[in-house]
């Protein structure tokens, strides 16, 4: 057996490895006053990306407040002499950002099939180049022609939707359209976990063997807010759902940066593994019978046991990367060069 460095962690058995963070509300916005806050928010205008019908228009047409809500509309209209639709998008690139933290929005979506409303963050410098290689953040994308799938995403160089391989996660729940819902996304050094409603959806892990071509995400990013209208994503325009107004409705926007991330004061009953910096195996031992789980930077299953005392995991056949042992509610990320 090879010599095992001696650097001790111990995961605790309490809800987290780590103190609940402390965050600072940075940006916000209730949208309460008659007009939207341009001291925090940039209206864009003009053609869309992504082969979408719209023409994003400047004015009050497709932007409005409204009863203590953002409300984004989509037309049926020429607003100019080639796009045979309008919307909104605004964005707050230079006046609300952030590196690291909660990033959250109540957010009704319209139904119908060719809607895609869209609640994301893009890089407030393009350190790493243009898109995609500074990173995009999708928190919710929805579609009306799939009403109960809500998309969390990212794109990078690596992997990004003009590649066809970008990182994605759908969830299907029922009520998904016409009725406010809180989107979020707590995004730190090393991973992002996207939530709907309060309820977590899936945990994106950082690959510490790639540089930011993999994970650009070190850098403050900006909040977008849009309704599309058909698109790559979009799909099809069913005419028909412009019969009734089409409306993206947004309750609030808060953007919170993280402040802290101090351990929890020690349980009595604890796990210990060792070494962090993996070669071949490393060694766990619990007072008392545990099950403990080893999952990939992805999130994929590795190893689930029940342990009991001083047990050895052989790690020989990994690659090398960032891995994370789980027990109960709590983790301690491992690193294999």
């Amino acid at each position: 057996m090879k010599k095992l460095l001696f650097l001790v962690f111990t995961i605790l058995f309490c809800s987290s490895l780590h103190a609940q963070d402390a965050y600072n509300l940075v940006f916000s916005d209730e949208f309460d006053g008659t007009t939207l806050d341009l001291s925090k928010w940039n209206i864009q205008s003009g053609y869309a990306a992504n082969q979408e019908k719209e023409y994003y228009t400047a004015g009050g047409n497709n932007i409005r407040l409204e009863n203590g809500n953002l409300v984004i509309t989509g037309k049926k209209e020429q607003a100019v002499p080639d796009r045979n639709y309008s919307s909104g998008r605004i964005n707050s690139q230079g006046k609300g950002y952030v590196k690291y933290g909660k990033i959250e929005a109540r957010i009704s979506v319209p139904s119908g099939a060719g809607t895609w409303p869209a609640f994301w963050m893009m890089p407030q410098t393009n350190v790493y180049g243009g898109w995609p290689k500074s990173g995009e953040i999708d928190i919710m994308e929805h579609i009306g022609s799939d009403p109960r799938m809500t998309s969390h995403a990212v794109h990078t160089a690596n992997k990004n939707g003009s590649l066809g391989n970008n990182w994605f996660n759908r969830q299907y729940k029922d009520s998904m359209e016409n009725k406010f819902h809180v989107y979020s996304v707590i995004w730190g050094p090393d991973d992002m976990k996207f939530y709907i409603d309060n309820v977590k959806s899936v945990t994106l892990y950082r690959n510490f063997t790639e540089d930011y071509k993999g994970w650009p995400f070190d850098q403050p990013f900006y909040v977008i807010l849009n309704l599309a209208l058909g698109g790559t994503m979009g799909g099809a325009i069913n005419d028909a759902i412009f019969d009734s107004p089409l409306e993206m409705k947004v309750d609030y926007v808060r953007v919170y940066q993280t402040t802290s991330t101090a351990l929890n004061t020690l349980h009595e009953n604890q796990v210990q593994v060792y070494p962090t910096l993996i070669t071949n195996e490393i060694r766990v031992k619990s007072e008392t019978p545990s099950r403990v789980m080893l999952f990939n930077s992805l999130g994929k299953l590795l190893l689930n046991r029940q342990i009991n005392g001083d047990e050895t995991i052989q790690t020989g056949t990994l690659s090398a990367g960032i891995y994370f042992l789980k027990t109960g509610a709590t983790s301690v990320k491992l690193i294999k060069n």
